[in-house]
């Protein structure tokens, strides 16, 4: 090949870069790139949308801080913790909890599973109530019996403080290779249903920004009202969130949440009631902010402090419930694995906390 022909594409070549070159210099110029540029990220005209701006593309979390504590005034209490009733908790959870109960001169034991005996390990269910002040059931998924509802029942109304957390159905999976799927559901329906309350059937979601904690099933909650159990409380987050609906005219919705939250199911937006009171006895349709991974999210832990002053706070008659229940009553007697795996012959109290 003559060089005439090699030099002749060749210098088309050059002159085609250099005029690239040229351009990309010219734009760089007029654009203001150079030491006065600004910085890649920032506010230009025509460049950059608002929602990919640093401030708005981080994401930020909710404040993490406050701490749980219950006012000690020198009257100790006894607080029964739920675990007969397949509840899906386990006991480090509720250590936070159980700490600051104990640190304000508090007594809190968990009951065991107790298989086919009835109650924890007593004669009958009734004369345990009787020892306790308060009881805390965190997401049973075992049904009450009769008398055990009937017991709570008089229980509440003869002062005794019962709260009740709860979860939506939840899909589970199990079974390694052979792997199956089943559906948890909350089991005290029949127990809140005596109270004017129950749990939804469907969870909640809210993908509006200002009404989640950085995730669209974190939702957002504010008090209904002043109450005590709302006391100090502007907002609070809860990860997995039912709604509570009432069936009876005396309870009372204390919180909801925010407008914007849907049903995962039906996408039916609403002012959801996520927690509810009647008289001495309080439903929660979540347990997520109890662990400490969201405790002190927004005003959780003061929301938490505000549950545990409720407990605390009753006056139960030493007499309540009356008589016995024993024959198809009692914690345990569906033979559940009661959360935290103990088995023994009576209420087992938390050796780690110390007043």
């Amino acid at each position: 090949m003559k060089p005439g022909n090699v030099l002749k594409p060749l210098g088309v070549f050059v002159v085609v870069i250099a005029v690239i070159l040229a351009g990309t210099a010219v734009v760089a110029t007029l654009s203001g790139s150079g030491s006065g540029a600004q910085a890649d990220g920032e506010d230009i005209q025509g460049q950059s949308p608002e929602q990919f701006q640093p401030e708005n593309a981080i994401a930020t979390s909710a404040p993490e801080d406050g701490e749980l504590s219950v006012d000690g005034d020198g009257e100790e209490k006894r607080i029964l913790v739920d675990s007969g009733h397949g509840n899906r908790y386990s006991q480090l959870e509720l250590t936070p909890v159980e700490e600051a109960l104990v640190q304000a001169g508090h007594e809190v034991d968990y009951t065991p599973d107790t298989g086919s005996n009835g109650g924890f390990g007593e004669s009958n269910y009734n004369e345990t109530l009787r020892q306790y002040d308060a009881v805390l059931i965190v997401q049973p998924t075992s049904s009450f019996t009769d008398a055990e509802i009937a017991g709570l029942e008089a229980y509440a109304e003869g002062g005794g403080r019962v709260v009740v957390l709860g979860e939506p159905p939840q899909l589970t999976v199990s079974g390694g290779f052979t792997a199956q799927v089943s559906e948890v559901r909350f089991g005290a329906q029949d127990l809140t249903n005596e109270f004017g309350l129950r749990m939804g059937s469907d969870g909640l979601y809210n993908i509006e920004d200002e009404q989640n904690d950085n995730n669209y099933e974190s939702i957002v909650a504010n008090p209904d009202g002043d109450t005590d159990l709302t006391e100090g409380v502007d907002s609070v987050t809860f990860d997995s969130a039912g709604f509570v609906v009432q069936t009876g005219d005396d309870a009372e919705v204390r919180m909801r949440a925010t407008s914007g939250t849907q049903t995962l199911e039906r996408r039916q937006s609403g002012e959801y009631p996520v927690v509810a009171q009647n008289g001495n006895f309080v439903l929660v349709a979540d347990t997520s902010f109890l662990k400490s991974s969201e405790l002190y999210d927004m005003d959780n832990e003061q929301f938490v402090n505000n549950l545990l002053e409720f407990l605390v706070s009753g006056d139960k008659d030493e007499d309540v419930p009356e008589g016995s229940s024993s024959g198809d009553g009692g914690f345990g007697s569906d033979g559940g694995d009661g959360g935290d795996g103990q088995s023994s012959n009576g209420p087992t109290t938390t050796p780690t906390a110390t007043p």
